[in-house]
């Protein structure tokens, strides 16, 4: 009999038929024993249902493969369901984990209190155009951090969580949003502490199909969340009183990546001036009054600029 706790891995999967087989096998290949996966396939017009039949006879495995598409929240929340495991792991169906990822952030849990909810590592980025692979490592906060994911942004690579499995029974995915994705970490940061180890977990695919990259669908998203998230009627006050900071900080930058890299100058413009209402001092910032400046120059021109600083070499 195994002592070693129950770990379950869920692969929410949505057309990513060529990239299923290595999450999976990314899963299967762990140098933690006892692992139970969940595949949960939300309607995938590709060839990912007959990807994931070829894993139907694998103990570990567990496939649930959805004709319709009912949204990210609704899948993770349907494989939450029949998790037995003590801790969870969420893996993205285009991303992969390290062979010592679960043996790593079991570890940490053993040696942890009840009041650790996550436990999170350092990452990679593969860029699929490339071949390039890139090690990425974002400042590190432990304990209690719902303050810090607000005002400084999201400090967990989103591919290298390991979660306590009681966390989601107090902080389930919200289904309104078309993928709440790591906006829950700050949910969970209120009810739980993380905790951190210092090594390379996993790796996030950089490709086209990147939800991320949509600026437009991100922006409105993430105010709708900050919105819901602020309203809701059991926050601390502390919590609640930094509102306008988070908004400060989406406006500011979002502002600036539809102005240098979407070129919508219109949308760039609407964003900063969203920000400098929150913050006054930003009309100090030398980027945003830079933006503010070409967003208002003729499109031909403010173009020209933008493209003669890309071009310019630094020294």
């Amino acid at each position: 009999m195994n002592d070693q706790p129950l770990v379950s891995i869920i692969i929410p999967s949505y057309n990513h038929a060529q990239y299923i087989e290595t999450a999976i096998d990314s899963v299967l290949d762990q140098t933690y024993p006892n692992i139970e996966l969940i595949v949960i396939d939300d309607g995938s017009a590709d060839d990912s249902h007959e990807v994931i039949q070829r894993y139907a006879d694998h103990p570990q495995v567990t496939s649930i493969l959805n004709s319709e598409n009912g949204g990210q929240g609704r899948v993770i929340n349907t494989a939450l369901s029949l998790t037995n495991g003590e801790f969870v792991g969420l893996l993205p169906s285009d991303d992969w984990y390290l062979p010592d990822k679960t043996a790593l952030q079991v570890a940490k849990f053993l040696e942890s209190g009840p009041e650790v909810g996550l436990v999170y590592g350092a990452g990679q980025r593969f860029f699929e155009d490339t071949g390039a692979m890139l090690d990425v490592r974002l400042p590190v906060h432990t304990g209690w951090v719902a303050d810090k994911l607000i005002t400084e942004g999201n400090f967990v690579y989103p591919v290298t969580p390991l979660y306590r499995r009681a966390a989601f029974e107090k902080a389930v995915f919200e289904e309104t949003f078309k993928a709440e994705g790591e906006a829950i970490f700050v949910r969970l940061a209120l009810l739980f502490q993380f905790a951190y180890v210092d090594d390379v977990v996993a790796v996030m695919r950089d490709h086209s199909y990147n939800i991320g990259k949509d600026a437009e669908v991100m922006y409105e998203q993430i105010r709708l969340y900050w919105e819901w998230f602020f309203s809701q009627p059991n926050l601390p006050e502390n919590i609640r009183g930094l509102k306008p900071v988070a908004i400060e900080r989406l406006n500011r930058i979002k502002g600036l990546q539809f102005i240098a890299d979407k070129r919508n100058f219109t949308k760039g413009r609407r964003c900063l001036g969203a920000a400098i209402r929150a913050r006054p001092a930003n009309l100090l910032n030398p980027r945003i009054a830079a933006g503010l400046a070409i967003s208002v120059l003729p499109a031909s021109l403010a173009h020209m600029v933008l493209d003669h600083v890309k071009e310019r070499p630094r020294v």
